[in-house]
């Protein structure tokens, strides 16, 4: 007979046996320790993002509906090959999905990542900043180095600059709390050699390096192709000075050579450095990941982060048929936008406060005469009869509705243009570096403040006609309630006389052959934003004159922010001045930005269908399986100039001055506003 208290003992130790190892078990689940600490390793990380598995029903799915969402795609035969040769656009992307549909369908995917990240590579190539495929579970984690790179020189008229190695652990705004104590744990000490020059990377000469990643944009480097030229992607891996709008703060961008929201595609880089004391000193510094996501478990990660909640997989009819100007829901909707540099999680986490912190050098120290969420406005402070308009981008993200955003826009402009020119201001730069683009009707109001009598301020556009797409646009006339991108009554003749029917905007489409290929878009209209200016905008007359104005750019200019200052070089002669771009580069598009004139999302595909009554089309694509974001460009905008390139994508439009950052500027932006300031106004 067993004694009753070994029997006991024998059980309590059978119970911790169990318990112990499903602590075991739990702790060797790849996600539950990627996500135990708020750093961890990228090998750690990445092997949470690919032990989801793949899933051939899902994905077929998701490869079915990608490629029948190309007939929205303006730009698709357009790129099999650019007529620009400065802007190489040569991609084949329906065969590229094809390819990836056909593997889908045979041999499969190791996993959901290796998946998601081929059509995430396909579009990637186009290098265009409007399209592109991410699943939510392959922008998981953000992935991060303790040092930045920015190119610099000794002066900003050296024809040559350098890549220098900066700490990024104070850079304000970004985020990046715990992060030198992370690195610190695990001995690696980056502070000493902050300031060094970057003479090689990974064993390439380090400007050869930087220019071969921007210039492939490898998203299994972790790069996003988001541009046409190289300089602007080249400047997209720099760190530089940028604004907070969700804290109203200005910043520096950690840049994309510190901070991949992909997977990196290595583990670690070796630099080669000078440091400032002299000598030579090569490091290894491996990435490290923080997760944005959610769930603590493979399985719960799928759950939570990887598919979709049940009310986003509900389809919702939108419901507000107001027509006025700043009420219609087509104005709140209609986007030219690239995603922002950092993570939304990121971000938003850096930016509870709306006190600058102590020491943020990033701040001007000037008079402001306006601010309103994403515009600042100044008086310099050494040439003052120069005022400064800063548009960090052209949609608010901190929560401000789209018709406060509009008006706060439009009245900020009218007082601060005023008070600068009671102020004695006669001269103005509007600083549009880093712009991300946004609403298009922000970029009209503010085209119309500064030339209210300007008849349009914009530029003609089609769209990509198809079967499917004509009858939603004649689903649209129809119901005449205007909750359609395709209801005629939004759009305006080139002579600005409102359309009166289908017959004037799609139906019938026009025949075009584009590389070769038939192709049918649009009769070309214009967007309708009231009969004059006087809808957003209190001036009657421009505030100053064409030759009063000159752009400061980083060659970063995207979307609504590119057709602004297309617009502003085309129609007003507004002079430009370039900083950055590649070590020795002696020319750089001012507006290096995606100039497609919309941008839509995949939810806004599914909803058209939904509203016109074809969501069960054979031609249709159905809603993802999975939750990811899908956008791609709409629109194409036509020029005034250079009409022979078709499209406002292919034309190439110099700097009127070149410019190189320095040690001192690239994170001052005030000092660039006061050199500037001197070099096209003088005293």
């Amino acid at each position: 007979m067993c004694h009753p208290a070994r029997v006991l003992l024998a059980m309590v130790s059978r119970l911790l046996l169990l318990v112990i190892s499903a602590g075991l078990a739990r702790a060797a689940d790849p996600c539950t320790l990627a996500s135990a600490s708020t750093w961890v390793s990228s090998k750690v990380a990445h092997a949470c993002e690919v032990n989801v598995p793949f899933n051939k029903t899902r994905s077929l799915s998701v490869i079915d509906s990608t490629i029948k969402a190309l007939q929205y795609y303006t730009l698709e035969n357009w790129f099999l090959h650019s007529p620009n040769p400065l802007i190489p656009h040569d991609v084949n992307i329906r065969a590229l999905l094809q390819n990836v549909q056909k593997t889908t369908a045979t041999v499969g995917y190791k996993s959901d990542w290796d998946f998601n990240m081929a059509i995430t590579d396909a579009f990637n190539k186009e290098a265009d900043g409007h399209t592109l495929y991410a699943a939510a579970c392959t922008e998981s984690f953000s992935f991060n180095l303790p040092f930045s790179i920015a190119t610099l020189a000794d002066s900003p008229f050296d024809k040559t600059a350098f890549p220098t190695f900066l700490v990024n652990y104070d850079f304000p705004n970004q985020g990046r709390a715990g992060l030198e104590d992370y690195f610190e744990s695990i001995g690696v000490h980056v502070r000493p050699l902050d300031g060094a020059r970057v003479l090689a990377i990974n064993g390439v000469d380090a400007s050869t390096y930087l220019v071969n990643l921007a210039t492939e944009s490898s998203i299994f480097n972790g790069l996003v192709g988001a541009y046409e030229t190289v300089n602007p992607r080249y400047m997209r891996l720099m760190a530089r000075y940028s604004a907070d709008t969700v804290a109203g703060l200005y910043t520096l961008e950690v840049g994309r050579f510190g901070q991949r929201a992909f997977y990196p595609g290595a583990d670690s880089v070796t630099v080669t450095l000078q440091p400032k004391q002299g000598g030579v000193k090569t490091v290894t510094i491996p990435w490290a990941a923080t997760f944005i996501g959610s769930g603590n478990t493979t399985a719960s990660f799928i759950s939570e982060t990887c598919l979709p909640s049940v009310d986003s997989v509900a389809r919702k009819r939108k419901v507000d048929r107001r027509l006025e100007v700043e009420a219609s829901p087509i104005n709140k909707r209609r986007k030219a936008v690239v995603a922002p540099e950092a993570q939304g999680p990121v971000r938003h986490a850096a930016s509870n406060a709306r006190v600058a912190p102590p020491g943020n050098i990033v701040q001007p120290n000037l008079t402001s005469f306006g601010h309103f969420v994403t515009l600042d406005i100044y008086q310099l402070a050494e040439h003052p009869k120069v005022g400064v308009v800063y548009f960090e981008q052209f949609e608010p993200s901190d929560g401000t509705d789209a018709n406060t955003y509009f008006n706060g826009i439009s009245d900020t402009l009218f007082s601060g243009l005023n008070a600068l020119k009671a102020a004695g201001v006669e001269k103005i730069i509007v600083d549009n570096s880093g712009n991300r683009g946004g609403f298009i009707f922000a970029g009209a109001i503010a085209l119309w403040s500064l030339w209210p009598q300007d008849l349009y301020p914009g530029f003609p556009a089609v769209f990509r006609d198809s079967d499917l797409i004509r009858r939603e646009s004649d689903a649209a006339a129809a119901s005449g309630l205007g909750e359609s991108e395709y209801s005629y009554f939004f759009y305006r003749d080139l002579n600005y006389v409102l359309l009166q029917n289908n017959s004037q905007f799609m139906d019938p489409p026009v025949p075009q052959v584009v590389n070769g290929v038939k192709d049918a878009y649009s009769k070309q209209f214009l967007d309708d934003f009231g009969d004059n200016s006087t809808a957003v905008t209190n001036f009657t007359t421009p505030p100053f004159e064409g030759q009063d104005y000159v752009f400061v750019a980083n060659s970063i200019c995207a979307s609504t922010c590119s057709i602004f200052s297309s617009y502003l070089f085309q129609k007003h002669g507004v002079r430009s001045a370039v900083f950055g771009g590649t070590p020795s580069s002696t020319i750089s598009q001012f507006d290096g930005g995606v100039k497609g004139s919309e941008v839509t999302d995949f939810d806004e595909i599914i909803s058209e269908l939904d509203l016109a009554g074809l969501d069960d089309d054979p031609a249709a694509p159905q809603p993802f399986p999975v939750s990811a974001s899908f956008t791609m460009n709409f629109r194409n905008a036509i020029p005034y100039v250079d009409k022979q390139d078709g499209i406002l994508e292919y034309v190439w439009e110099q700097d009127t001055k070149k410019y190189q950052f320095t040690h001192d500027q690239f994170n001052k932006p005030q000092k660039v506003w006061e050199f500037v300031a001197e070099e096209f106004f003088g005293h």
